[in-house]
Formats: C-alpha cells, structure tokens, sequence
C-alpha cells in the first residue's frame, strides 16, 4: 500500500484515459509523439515551466498543432494563468476532429473553470462534451463528464444538483470500481445533505466494492470514508469498529499511513462522542507518527484538530 496521499481518482481516470488517447494519435510523427509523452511526463512531476517549453516546441512545427496548444493550456492553467490557459485550449478545440478529440478538449476547458471556480462556465462546457457523447454513444465519458458536473455543483454548494448529477452517472457505470467511484460521491453528498441512512447505504456499497475490485489503497480510503460518515451520523460504535477494522488492515499490509489516518479517524469520533482526553492522546501520537514519516500535509491537519481540542 501507498504511504502517501492518495491521488483524486476522478482526476486520475481522466489523466489515464487522456495520456494514452493523446499518444495513440502521434505515433505516425515521431518527433510530435515524443514530445506529447514529454509534455505529460512534465505535467505528472509538475514542471509546468518544462511543460510549457515543449508546448512552444510543438508549435514551432504547427502553429495550429492542436496537440501543442492542448499541452500549452494544461500547463498555463496549472501554473494559474487563467485567461492565456483558456485561449490556448479555446484554440485546441478548434482544431480538434469531430467526436472524440472534441470530448477531451471540453473536458480540459470544464476543468479549467472549475479550478478556478467559474462554475457556470465548468458546467456548459461539460454539457458540450456530453452531447459529443451521445452523439459518439459515448457512455464511459458521459459517465466522467456528469461527475465533473457533480464536483462543479458541490464546490458551488449545490448539493441536490449534484446528487442528481452522480445519480445519472451512477446509471452508466460499467465494472465495479466505476460503480464504486460514484456510490462514494453519493455517499459524501447524502452526509453532507445530513440523509445518513442513504449515505452509509452507498458509503458501504463502495466499500464493498472495492474490496472485491479495487486497490488496497482504494479499499482504505473507502472505509475511512465510511468511519467519517458514520461519525457524522452519531453511529460511533460503527465508526469506532470500522477504523478498527482498517487499523487492522493497514497492520496486515505494512501501511504506517493508512493505520495513522484511521488513528485519526477514531480519535475524531472519540471527540465527537465527548471523550475529549482519548482523542487528545490519541491524535498527539498520530501526529508525531505523521510527522517522522514526512506526512506534512497529513501532520498539518492532525495538528489542527489537536488545537482546537486543546482550546
């Protein structure tokens, strides 16, 4: 298992599906093919500055290379210049084929709004790369374009919106783990809507799920789902069992990290139950556990809870 935080895996489908798709359409020009793996080799690292740089490359062969705007954009919006990001990929889609190339660059357009919080404009774009799907038959990509949809609601603090949203794209899940990714949206969404039967309904559909059909870390990052849900609903018992259960497990496959992370689960329903002298001890040990294995962000927000405890 991992020790470090797992990536978002809505954004890690996306990248996936995005990186092969980009390659699998330059392998007849050498050059511009390995310059697209160079450039999502430096976006993964986060290199902005290289991946810009090769953008530039790839335009000096085309101007109007779709693929050298399309890494331009994705490298000027991850760097936070907004208005130049957005004319790039504006200028991507324009030269992209009909069908699929079109889906890809809505996607990265969407996703450009919504990072930078222009939700409206997030969720057009998504709409246009879901009519390319119908039209293409395209369910797994309208399937990621209604959950962008979702994020986009649920950062504009739409919930119902957005259960809609994960709802529809529940509908068009293919396999287990695409049925999990979106049983654990509704999950989140229900909680945050405080309808706790209906979250820890699905919150254990998914983890289920990915104990058949996911990763191990897939699995934990489930349960600890599940103990925070649980906590919210005021069900501690569960939730205390549940992060004892993944206490075990994370022993089991040699994860100091996601043991800590339940540790720190389980002292927060400890405080939430009023047992404030526990959860200090507890999240005091966590915390140093974090800090020795270079977990900053992890540490930082133990530490944050152990404040407020302490106030």
């Amino acid at each position: 298992m991992k020790t470090t935080r797992k990536n978002n895996l809505q954004f890690t489908l996306i990248t996936s599906f995005i990186t092969l798709f980009l390659l699998s359409f330059n392998t007849s020009a050498d050059t511009l093919s390995d310059k697209v793996s160079a450039c999502n080799v430096a976006m993964n690292k986060g290199d902005f500055i290289a991946a810009i740089a090769i953008s530039n490359e790839m335009l000096k062969l085309d101007s109007k290379s779709r693929d050298g705007l399309l890494c331009k954009g994705r490298a000027l919006g991850a760097k936070g210049d907004y208005s130049e990001a957005l004319s790039a990929l504006e200028m991507s889609a324009k030269q992209s084929q009909l069908g699929f190339e079109q889906i890809i660059s809505y996607i990265f357009i969407g996703n450009l709004h919504k990072n930078n919080h222009k939700n409206a404009a997030a969720i057009s774009a998504y709409e246009n790369s879901i009519k390319i799907c119908e039209a293409e038959k395209n369910d797994k990509f309208k399937r990621i374009n209604l959950n962008l949809i979702g994020d986009t609601q649920t950062q504009n603090n739409d919930l119902n919106a957005a259960l809609a949203s994960y709802l529809a794209g529940t509908k068009l899940a293919m396999n287990d783990n695409e049925r999990a990714e979106n049983f654990e949206r509704l999950g989140t969404t229900y909680s945050a809507l405080n309808q706790h039967d209906a979250a820890i309904e699905y919150q254990l559909k998914a983890t289920l799920m990915q104990e058949r059909a996911g990763t191990r870390d897939d699995y934990a990052n489930a349960n600890l789902a599940l103990g925070r849900i649980y906590t919210q609903a005021k069900d501690y018992p569960a939730a205390e069992n549940t992060y004892a259960k993944l206490i075990k497990f994370s022993k089991d496959n040699g994860s100091a990290y996601y043991e800590t992370k339940a540790n720190y689960g389980l002292a927060q329903a400890k405080a939430a139950e009023g047992d404030s002298k526990s959860a200090k001890s507890m999240m005091t040990d966590a915390l140093k556990i974090a800090k020795n294995m270079g977990e900053n962000e992890l540490a930082a927000e133990i530490d944050s809870s152990l404040k407020k405890l302490n106030n």
